[in-house]
């Protein structure tokens, strides 16, 4: 009786040490921090890494959104995050133009962060509502030449990409047209298929599933190189306009003081999910090209931009709505 008295204080000590090891160790949560609503391009890619990333990296990876003021309540957040390598944002070349307009923000754009995986650079196109009848680029410049004001382009906010990339194309091609801020691409695409607005520049991803659509026109995209999945859509270059050119890029941010260790853990992890075949093709049809790059190459890639997008808002004179 006594030995059976001792193996169950045994069998008790063992099953306590146990659960207390067990509770022990805690499974790593990653959040990647998106500053636009669900549906934006950010979330898409974020939410289509984040299951595969969780696998490479053993961890849980959560999605975030947190929307509003152009961006900046994601940045702000993250910049004064722990720099642990727990926390990232789902950034894109609206980080830097949102730095570059709001004044006053309580963060860097650039000195507050440090690159830590870069997915690569994406294209925007040139669409048209059907009704304004003007089936390539050529055509919708002398529309609007004809009409100066008189026709409206749509875009997600001032400040935006799609507002920012089009002044730029409409002040090289000494264009006047009327801007109609709406509150994302979804909006956008919704007015164009209505025929409420006659133009946008937007992201590839966001009209993705309408090449077939005819109440839209696809006049022109926005790289040195026409679009994998839009192959019959010329360039803005060999359109007439060999200087413009418009693309993004997209990444993970880290806090500034992040571990440089946890910046190439998560590259190499980021890496690795596009490295994956069909992860590659569903990026492309999205319009990014994965692209690998060190986070010290990536960071040099964020300094570049930064200071273009600040000359940028300045020479275009945009300011907050």
């Amino acid at each position: 009786m006594k030995c059976i008295r001792h193996l169950f204080a045994y069998l008790l000590g063992l099953s306590i040490f146990l659960c207390a090891e067990i509770g022990a160790v805690e499974i790593r949560v990653i959040t990647l921090v998106v500053p636009f609503s669900a549906g934006s391009a950010q979330d898409v890619f974020s939410r289509l890494i984040s299951e595969p990333l969780a696998r490479e990296l053993h961890a849980n990876v959560i999605v975030v959104n947190k929307p509003g003021a152009g961006g900046t309540i994601a940045s702000a957040f993250v910049a004064n995050a722990k720099p642990d390598g727990q926390t990232y944002l789902m950034a894109a070349i609206s980080h830097h133009l949102a730095g570059a307009m709001y004044p006053g923000l309580k963060y860097h754009p650039l000195n507050s962060f440090r690159g830590a995986a870069f997915f690569g650079f994406s294209d925007f196109v040139l669409i048209a509502s059907n009704g304004l009848k003007t089936p390539d680029l050529a055509s919708f410049v002398a529309r609007v030449q004809a009409n100066p004001n008189a026709l409206n382009y749509a875009s997600s906010g001032h400040g935006s990409t799609t507002h920012v990339g089009m002044a730029s194309f409409l002040q090289t091609a000494n264009l006047q047209m009327t801007h109609i801020p709406l509150k994302g691409t979804g909006e956008i695409v919704n007015d164009i298929l209505a025929g409420r607005v006659q133009a946008a520049l937007v992201s590839l991803l966001s009209v993705a599933g309408y090449r077939a659509d005819p109440r839209i026109q696809f006049l022109a995209t926005t790289n040195s190189r026409r679009a994998e999945h839009l192959p019959q859509v010329p360039t803005f270059m060999e359109s007439g306009y060999p200087k413009y050119k418009w693309v993004s890029w997209a990444g993970l941010l880290a806090p500034a003081a992040t571990p440089s260790e946890k910046v190439q853990e998560m590259s190499r992890a980021v890496d690795k999910v596009l490295n994956d075949p069909a992860m590659k093709v569903r990026f492309t049809q999205l319009g990014i090209s994965p692209t690998f790059s060190s986070p010290a190459q990536f960071d040099e890639v964020l300094k570049a931009d930064w200071l273009h997008s600040a000359a940028l808002i300045a020479d275009l004179k945009i300011i907050p709505d």
